[in-house]
């Protein structure tokens, strides 16, 4: 991810300039609440000691405690985790959700690690955090190479470390261990819920092509739900490659030969370059890791959509350009938050001991999907502005009017 945290803060200095914001509120929201650093020493499996760099950020706590996955991934590092605690913010803002924004990351390559090596990093990163992580405090969730058998076993951890059940501490937990029917489903399923309820916004005819960079978990969900909307799947590329299809591809069929061959390359025409910028295709979907488009390259887009399915897919500087060409951007904070929407009901279930239904989870994420959508394109019309402002002003007056609400002694020691 190229952009940081000084570099995201122009989306809520452009927010807070539009808002006449308080200035003590626009200082708050500058700056994280709190940012953690620590060393996870682990025996590997031939008797050797290993250090992991980890971090944990909460950016803001005004609306509740902070909620934020975790990732396992080489290049992460204590600014990528500021800058993805800094959307989770606004994120479960926009979402209307009773959390603030955290984010937490262990430079690490689980693919070079046995099991029993990846659970040791997983519960020493909880040892090394114990402190800030709880229902009330901060909440992890999965995230990048991190999945339900991580999160089990940092919750064991915790709760061995806590002497009680912590089973709403942690998010994105096995459907046994107090996890949610649908949470897999969540964020490609919300973004396509999106992306119908701006249809008329967007300009998008009934057939209108898509082309998905990134066809893990999300980018495969979002694929399969448009396709099954009738829209046009025409491209999509992993890391083996990328492949295109004027006439549509099944991303069922897709799915199924990525898991018979270790990846897309091959399942129809490839794309030059294995570059879905340059596709003819109206929607484009970055799907994958951050900053895939920036001023380098955004005049390349050929669509007039991009849907922001990974976090800051665009760098500030490339969707300023986006922006400039007229193309739509729906941004991040409205475009992925499925998947922290299902985490709060998850946390809900294992708050009250009540269990949700597949059906159920899904009509409330139905449901607040097309609200939040539908509330972004009003104010961005209303505005005169482009949905990526008009969703970090909604975001911002509602943080901001929580940090008013509760007073100055305790955001501003007076």
């Amino acid at each position: 991810m190229s952009s940081s945290p000084l570099d995201v803060c122009a989306f809520l200095e452009r927010a807070a300039d539009a808002l006449d914001l308080n200035v003590d509120v626009r200082e708050v929201l500058r700056h994280p609440t709190r940012s953690v650093a620590a060393s996870i020493n682990v025996r590997m499996g031939d008797g050797s000691l290993r250090t992991f760099p980890a971090w944990r950020t909460v950016y803001s706590n005004a609306l509740g405690p902070a909620k934020g996955g975790i990732r396992f991934h080489p290049s992460v590092d204590a600014e990528e985790v500021k800058t993805l605690s800094f959307l989770m913010t606004f994120k479960t803002a926009l979402a209307e959700l009773p959390f603030g924004g955290g984010k937490g990351g262990v430079a690490v390559d689980p693919g070079e690690l046995s099991r029993h090596e990846l659970e040791r990093v997983a519960r020493g990163y909880v040892r090394a955090l114990r402190q800030d992580l709880g229902v009330g405090r901060d909440v992890p969730a999965p995230d990048v190479n991190t999945n339900g058998t991580v999160l089990a076993w940092m919750a064991d951890e915790l709760a061995a470390l806590e002497g009680t059940a912590q089973t709403a501490s942690i998010t994105g937990k096995p459907i046994v261990l107090g996890g949610i029917e649908g949470r897999t489903e969540a964020t490609g399923r919300g973004a396509a819920k999106v992306v119908m309820a701006l249809k008329e916004h967007l300009e998008l005819s009934d057939d209108a092509s898509f082309a998905i960079q990134g066809f893990g978990n999300a980018g495969a969900q979002f694929a399969n739900d448009m396709h099954d909307a009738g829209f046009r799947i025409v491209a999509i590329s992993d890391s083996s490659g990328a492949v295109y299809s004027a006439n549509g591809l099944d991303p069922k069929k897709a799915e199924s030969y990525k898991s018979e061959n270790g990846g897309i390359k091959g399942f129809a025409d490839a794309v030059a370059d294995n570059d879905l910028r340059k596709v003819e295709a109206d929607v484009l979907v970055p799907a994958a890791l951050g900053g895939w488009i920036d001023e380098t390259n955004a005049d390349d887009v050929a669509g007039g959509v991009v849907v922001e399915v990974s976090n800051q897919a665009c760098t500030v500087e490339g969707a300023d350009r986006l922006t400039e060409r007229g193309v739509h951007v729906v941004p991040d904070i409205l475009a992925n938050a499925g998947g922290v929407s299902v985490s709060y009901l998850e946390w809900v279930q294992n708050r009250t001991g009540e269990q949700m239904g597949r059906d159920e989870v899904f009509a409330d994420l139905d449901a607040r999907m097309e609200r939040m959508a539908k509330a972004v394109a009003s104010r961005a019309e209303d505005d005169d502005t482009d949905l990526r402002s008009a969703a970090y002003r909604i975001a911002v007056s509602r943080i901001a009017e929580a940090i008013e609400s509760m007073g100055t002694r305790r955001l501003f020691n007076e």
